[in-house]
């Protein structure tokens, strides 16, 4: 078999993610990802091992470019930490009305995450990493009086972080961005009540 050119290993991560956020793992066969990297079998065992350590690298890959997304938000200096929390969910609502594709932590939490210590790991690494982005925001809404005073940032930060995934799962099911706005907008309303 001829040998593959040199290739960025960046790139056939990206390819290789699409593949199994789109079929997920079990249903992902080699010759998928042959396929889609453009690569040889040895280029793909040589470069990335088999298909599960490619599987925790794309994995790793995807937390890490979604909490990318909610540190962007974190540049806009002009808002305030509970205006920013709310811009970080209009963002996801945003994209899950136009790029709705399952959650590939959700899936792979569904799929693997029961039985395989590592794939639970990686994704819990990345759980940690974006509710820890939400509950630092929510400390500094509270301290700044954004916040009631008997409101939990930590626990907050986790209900938002688990209706993300509700929200995403309901709009695949349902296609009903209304209902999806709604239940970010009754998010918003509750972390401004007093109550």
């Amino acid at each position: 078999m001829a040998r593959d050119k040199d290739f960025i290993p960046e790139e056939k991560i990206a390819k290789a993610l699409d593949v199994f956020w789109e079929k997920g793992y079990n249903a992902t066969s080699m010759q998928d990802l042959v396929e889609a990297m453009q690569i040889n079998r040895s280029s793909l065992y040589n470069s990335f091992g088999d298909k599960h350590n490619l599987f925790l690298e794309c994995l790793r890959t995807y937390g890490y470019l979604a909490a990318k997304d909610y540190e962007s938000v974190l540049t806009l200096k002009e808002l305030s930490p509970l205006e920013t929390m709310e811009k970080i969910i209009d963002v996801y609502v945003a994209g899950i009305v136009y790029d709705c594709k399952c959650c590939m932590g959700m899936k792979s939490s569904f799929e693997l995450a029961g039985d395989d210590d590592e794939v639970r790991s990686v994704i819990k690494t990345a759980s940690d990493r974006t509710i820890g982005i939400f509950t630092d925001l929510l400390r500094r809404a509270k301290e700044q009086g954004e916040l009631s005073d008997d409101k939990d940032p930590v626990v907050l930060a986790h209900i938002i972080f688990n209706g993300f995934c509700g929200w995403k799962q309901s709009y695949l099911q349902f296609k009903d961005a209304h209902l999806v706005k709604k239940m970010a907008g009754y998010t918003k309303l509750h972390l401004k009540s007093p109550f």
